[in-house]
């Protein structure tokens, strides 16, 4: 009998060895990265060689939006997987996002199912790392630390005034702050937070880890970025306007008065400059990070994604932030590869970045927790499903709503102003035309005005007369 139990160990054990190794998990996230920057995405301001080289190893979905185009909103949509919208004391958001505890934070999630989790580089939604489920910070870069700095008159390299990160430090493990890694947004920020990331892979792989890496590029202020040297202005966008037509709601926001309307084409050339040099400086991240995994041997049993909070305008439609629902803005590039994701892939199937926490559950093999608003993709990257959204929504503060279909029609509303913009997007990619007034659309305005309010109402959208707040 001796031999026969032998035996059955031995094969046991050779089952053992040859089961797949759980994947690790590698979010780098960009900071107002314009979905068509980069060179996968059709952009040639700037060369991007190592994102083209993941996207051409990956899947790409060329229809992702943010949902929000802010920064904190943004974020925090993508840890819960959930709308912020009209969530009890939250209304339209406006202020630090209130996670709901009953539902578990994707690096929660992960913590508790056996990946270690790393959070590195920016940290801009409620609590600390270490309170949403991150077991390790390497290079946190927060707000506070150094109050008031950098020095009033500070000023980026085309002469504008020093206003994004001010008193921005580093903080250790204990939250204590590093003003001596630089005070605010410096040239080596990134480059900071990619080597601690990088060295966070070179510990870490012999176990599962989610490493969530937020770069603050390309961002404002625009400083020169390391080791680079200016080079011939580019061309402006086709949706190029020297201011925008309305006030779509963030007129005065600090982002507008960065190059104050109206603006001369050559200052927003001299911006965009700058601009897609720090673009550059995120693709030169990403590859230290990518070449990481490589050097640890674990880049095959790695999940990459690669994404960004929001896009910005930079010029488009006479507006410099990121703050409104044109494509420029609420548009964000996303990358997936890895084990399990097709190469040399594109998808137009529309999709939230909330969404990347169920696919994410699927993908790794775990129960998507209840509560979620996001949908996983992962049909659509099996191939069983095109769409998973027949329609997609956006909007910001009270001020602006969002509604665009599958087949690329998109209504902008601006309840503050009781104003309705209609573009079809495959005929008018950059939305120049709108439609809104012409009669021969008025019963597509209609329907798409009745989609848009049915999803307000299931939201409990403060906007919608029913729930707005005294």
């Amino acid at each position: 009998m001796r031999g026969p139990r032998l035996q059955l160990l031995a094969a046991l054990l050779a089952v053992v060895t040859a089961a797949p190794a759980a994947p690790k998990v590698l979010l780098i996230l960009a900071d107002d990265l314009r979905p068509d920057a980069p060179g996968f995405a059709g952009g040639r301001a700037a060369r991007t060689p190592h994102l083209d080289a993941l996207a051409r190893g990956g899947t790409v979905f060329s229809r992702a939006i943010c949902s929000y185009p802010i920064c904190h909103v943004s974020r925090s949509e993508l840890l819960s997987g959930q709308l912020a919208l009209g969530r009890p004391g939250q209304g339209a958001p406006g202020g630090t996002v209130a996670f709901d505890p009953a539902t578990p934070l994707l690096p929660a999630l992960l913590a508790r199912s056996g990946w270690y989790t790393v959070h590195a580089g920016k940290w801009h939604v409620a609590g600390t790392p270490a309170q949403r489920g991150f077991r390790e910070t390497a290079g946190m870069f927060s707000g506070g630390g150094a109050a008031g700095q950098p020095a009033a008159g500070e000023r980026t390299p085309s002469g504008r005034d020093v206003t994004g990160y001010r008193g921005w430090t580093f903080k250790d493990a204990t939250g204590r702050a590093q003003p001596e890694l630089g005070v605010g947004l410096t040239p080596e920020t990134d480059r900071i937070i990619t080597e601690r990331a990088a060295a966070a892979i070179g510990r870490l792989r012999d176990q599962p880890f989610f490493l969530q890496v937020n770069l603050t590029a390309p961002h404002d202020p625009l400083l020169e970025p390391p080791g680079s040297r200016q080079g011939a202005l580019p061309e402006l966008p086709a949706n190029f306007r020297p201011a925008p037509a309305f006030d779509t709601g963030n007129i005065t926001g600090r982002d507008e008065r960065i190059v104050p309307a109206p603006r001369s084409p050559d200052a927003v050339r001299t911006e965009r400059e700058l601009y897609f040099r720090w673009v550059e400086e995120v693709d030169r991240n990403v590859g230290e990070l990518l070449a990481a995994l490589t050097a640890s041997g674990i880049r095959e049993r790695t999940l990459v994604i690669f994404s960004s909070d929001n896009g910005l305008a930079l010029g488009s439609h006479g507006l410099m932030g990121k703050q409104n629902q044109y494509e420029h803005s609420l548009n964000v590039p996303l990358v997936l590869a890895g084990p399990e994701i097709p190469a040399a892939r594109r998808l137009a199937a529309q999709c939230y970045l909330r969404d990347l926490y169920p696919t994410l559950c699927e993908l790794l093999g775990l129960p998507i927790p209840s509560g979620l608003d996001g949908r996983s993709l992962a049909p659509v990257i099996r191939g069983e499903r095109t769409e998973i959204h027949d329609a997609v929504f956006g909007y910001f503060t009270s001020a602006q709503r969002m509604i665009r279909t599958t087949d690329g029609w998109k209504l902008i509303w601006y309840p503050m102003l009781d104003r309705t913009e209609l573009f079809h997007l495959p005929a008018d990619p950059d939305e120049l035309r709108d439609l809104a007034g012409e009669p021969a659309h008025a019963a597509r305005l209609e329907d798409l005005r009745a989609r848009l309010a049915a999803w307000q109402f299931r939201h409990r959208d403060p906007a919608t007369p029913a729930f707005r707040h005294p």
